[in-house]
């Protein structure tokens, strides 16, 4: 595509060098630039693009799209007021309008939001509609599997997975919406028919640095500038406040609170729960394979959007029912001494609280064993929050890494100990904290492996090494 015919959607902008070239594509990484691509280059939280721009050129850049012109640069440049406010409109552009393809699903919260994308998926798929999920597992289009590092790609990604989706007749795109995708501007310009709120709690303290700026963030999203309709837990502090600021066509939904849906009649089992819903004054029987209160709370949150949407009832009681699981949510393992461990991504104050205070429900018969560490360079606040929460929930605690990154192991440890007062078992190695758990196990014991969830990696001094609790607890079922 021509570059004019590119900016054709740009208001103001200045060209430095031959503004009568071919685009051939678009990057916002020099190091993933190819023979003919546009370059959007800005400085980031961690990086400056423009330290970058002479490797892009090298890759093969013709164009760089700048906030300020480069000196020395060897090609065309093109510079506007803030290159994010633009990248949406020219990836638009250039994939030619693709967004109106679509549908857009996104939900947003500090926990829920893998286990609301993937039931929805699953409902709209069984609709016999064609979906792409994009979140923290990755993105999934059919039976494919894409990894990527972030729940919300960036932007020129974001584009190419839509191309992706559109290539196998999707008409549903369901996203995971971070609070750095948002605040990133990753997602500007995208609409959404239907927004999900599922609650809100301390996790990403590092970046946003207090709860309220976290909490406005989140906000920003359940507006009209990004959805038409947004769903809002009122059995959530931040969801109160946000159903009277939001500008949107506001729903809600809650199990504790009045709300305009709501579930009733809930039982609860190790083997799923079932339960009644009220959608619209529409009333429905809920069975699902997933386990724990607040998965109820995630399902009742997907049944408001797909109505919302025109998904009749019987189709979202389809939906729900033949989910299996999600993948790193929960998922259940019987071990061969009679013990069950469980693999949840719990890796918030909030989110280990609530995985074991519904085990503890679930489980009356046999103890409770939490292995759990904390990522390293993130929120170092909720450490010792996690460690009391342990320790007040759990009959015996393993201490571990999880992802420590350029942390040191028992630094990280150290601030979990903070919050406990009773003797715990510490090995930094996970596969062996994992097996030293099980070891001490027992028939009825349940055995919580919390934090990374379904996640092939570990994170270590900037390298990612294969590893997976998964497949550590698989050996001895």
């Amino acid at each position: 595509m021509k570059l004019q015919s590119l900016l054709s959607g740009v208001k103001t902008y200045e060209i430095l060098g031959n503004s009568d070239i071919e685009v051939l594509g678009l990057s916002q990484k020099a190091q993933d630039c190819k023979t003919g691509d546009l370059f959007f280059c800005f400085k980031g939280v961690d990086f400056d693009g423009y330290d970058f721009v002479n490797t892009a050129v090298d890759k093969g850049a013709v164009c760089v799209l700048c906030e300020r012109f480069v000196d020395g640069c060897r090609c065309t440049q093109v510079k506007v007021k803030n290159v994010k406010d633009v990248m949406f409109k020219i990836c638009n552009k250039f994939y030619n309008n693709i967004v109106s393809k679509f549908k857009f699903v996104g939900i947003t919260g500090t926990n829920g939001k893998t286990t609301c994308a993937t039931v929805f998926k699953n409902i709209i798929e069984s609709a016999g509609k064609k979906c792409c999920l994009i979140g923290t597992n990755g993105v999934e289009i059919e039976n494919e599997m894409i990894q990527t590092n972030l729940t919300t790609p960036d932007t020129v990604s974001l584009f190419r997975i839509f191309e992706k989706a559109k290539e196998k007749n999707c008409s549903y795109i369901v996203m995971e919406v971070s609070a750095h995708a948002i605040e990133l501007k990753r997602i500007k310009g995208l609409k959404f028919e239907v927004g999900i709120f599922t609650n809100l709690t301390q996790d990403h303290l590092d970046y946003f640095k207090t709860m309220h700026k976290y909490a406005l963030t989140k906000l920003k999203f359940l507006q009209k500038r990004y959805c038409k309709n947004v769903v809002i837990n009122v059995d959530d502090y931040y969801g109160k406040l946000f159903c009277k600021l939001s500008n949107s066509k506001v729903y809600t939904y809650g199990i504790d609170n009045p709300a305009d849906s709501f579930a009733m009649d809930i039982t609860l089992k190790d083997s799923g729960s079932s339960f009644l819903v009220n959608i619209f004054d529409s009333v429905a029987e809920i069975k699902t394979n997933l386990i724990c209160k607040f998965n109820v709370s995630n399902i009742l949150a997907v049944c408001v959007g797909a109505k919302i949407l025109g998904f009749d009832m019987d189709c979202i009681v389809s939906g729900i029912k033949n989910l299996y699981s999600v993948k790193g949510r929960l998922n259940i393992y019987k071990l061969k001494n009679g013990a069950t461990a469980i693999v949840d991504y719990a890796h918030t104050p909030d989110g280990l609280e609530k995985v074991l205070e519904n085990l503890k429900t679930l489980n009356s018969n046999g103890r409770i064993i939490t292995v759990f560490g904390c990522g390293g360079n993130r929120d170092k606040d909720k450490r010792h929050k996690m460690g009391q929460i342990a320790e007040a929930l759990s009959d015996e605690i393993v201490l571990t890494d999880d992802n420590p990154r350029f942390e040191l192991s028992m630094d990280i440890i150290n601030d979990i100990l903070k919050g406990i007062k009773k003797k715990v078992l510490i090995d930094t190695n996970r596969e062996k904290a994992i097996k030293l758990a099980i070891d001490m196990s027992k028939g009825n014991d349940m055995i919580l492996v919390a934090g990374k969830g379904c996640e092939k990696y570990q994170e270590i001094n900037g390298i990612k090494k294969p590893f997976c609790d998964e497949e550590i607890i698989k050996k001895f079922c």
